[in-house]
């Protein structure tokens, strides 16, 4: 988790009596100031002497879990801090919520979620918080509980499109399919922009087996971001099972542009090409398959293929043949046709 600043949010409790009440609130002032220029240091100072001179200083010892977590990279002291501002002020939502991102940070996920429901316990509306819970669980890799929460988060914001998204994506999770399509036409009929919607909505038609859906899903996709290598190469794919065989190479052709070290772009264009009856082309893109992954058996058997159909040479299709039986083939026709011409 990078590393961010909290929300700061002030909550003056049982502030300093009046003999020090100004200075002290100046000089927490002063520190916010600070900390918005990157003075993190000077912040650090600055607070202190705000809590010398009121050590019950809540609002002082949040802000400096604030710095030391954002600004200065100590989330040890940042843990100490917060603490030590909840202590002073146990009704302290935005302190239990940062503190939450602190532990969070250091990966003490069940100590992180504890933080963040006593936040929310004490501000059940708090939308940070809440937010928070959910990335928390989706870290933590705990569907049934990131469901719960994203669903409470959609309950204060129903248009809100990352949580959408999250919510259906974990629905995918669970194999809760038509649950994520439904989500995924919400929010794309709300954001028709949301790129990991379209590959969330191509990923739901291919798997419920509607190809053309899955085609204009990855057209989408594309068209908001074009260097998007796997939703390419599954679009030529999708082209390639629907018999387009000009657009599905346009595709591989693309791909390979961008990656020339994509041994299955290579070895897909050489099907279509031998469909064409591009034979040269064809052997060209199925040995580039092969130097570029010398243990790829689609690729030998391809060209196993190849030269006993197309070029009547049956010792290299033999080769390659046992080639692939040994990179672990299943193809019964070729254990027959090696097991015919073993002497």
């Amino acid at each position: 988790m990078p590393f961010f600043l909290l929300g700061l949010s002030l909550f003056v409790n049982g502030f300093p009596a009046p003999a020090f009440a100004d200075e002290a609130f100046a000089l927490f002032s002063q520190a916010q100031s600070q900390t918005e220029k990157k003075e993190y240091h000077q912040a650090v100072q600055t607070i202190q002497r705000a809590i010398t001179l009121y050590p019950r200083f809540a609002e002082a010892y949040h802000l400096l879990g604030v710095v030391y977590f954002s600004g200065l990279h100590q989330p040890d002291k940042a843990v100490t801090a917060l603490k030590q501002a909840i202590s002073f002020y146990p009704n302290f939502a935005p302190a239990y919520h940062d503190l939450g991102i602190v532990l969070q940070h250091q990966n003490q996920l069940a100590d992180a979620e504890a933080a963040f429901k006593k936040s929310l316990a004490l501000y059940p509306t708090y939308e940070k918080a809440r937010w928070a819970l959910a990335e928390l669980y989706d870290q933590w890799e705990q569907s049934q509980k990131a469901i719960r929460a994203y669903t409470a988060f959609l309950d204060l914001h129903p248009k809100h499109p990352a949580a959408l998204y999250k919510l259906a994506f974990w629905y995918d999770h669970l194999g809760k399919t038509q649950q994520a399509q439904t989500i995924v036409t919400t929010l794309l009929a709300l954001d028709a922009q949301h790129l990991a919607g379209w590959l969330l909505q191509a990923h739901l038609a291919e798997k419920t087996q509607h190809p053309q859906k899955a085609i204009k899903a990855y057209e989408q996709a594309l068209a908001l971001k074009s260097d998007l290598e796997e939703a390419r190469y599954n679009l030529g794919l999708l082209y390639q099972e629907q018999g387009k065989s000009q657009k599905a190479a346009k595709q591989f052709k693309a791909v390979i542009r961008q990656n020339p070290q994509n041994p299955e772009a290579h070895l897909n264009l050489g099907v279509i090409y031998e469909h064409l009856n591009q034979l040269d082309q064809a052997e060209r893109e199925y040995q580039t398959a092969l130097s570029l992954n010398p243990d790829f058996a689609d690729a030998h058997y391809n060209l196993g293929v190849f030269y006993q159909y197309h070029r009547n040479n049956p010792t290299k299709a033999l080769a390659h043949y046992q080639r692939y039986l040994q990179l672990g083939g299943t193809d019964k026709r070729i254990k027959t046709l090696i097991e015919k011409a073993q002497p």
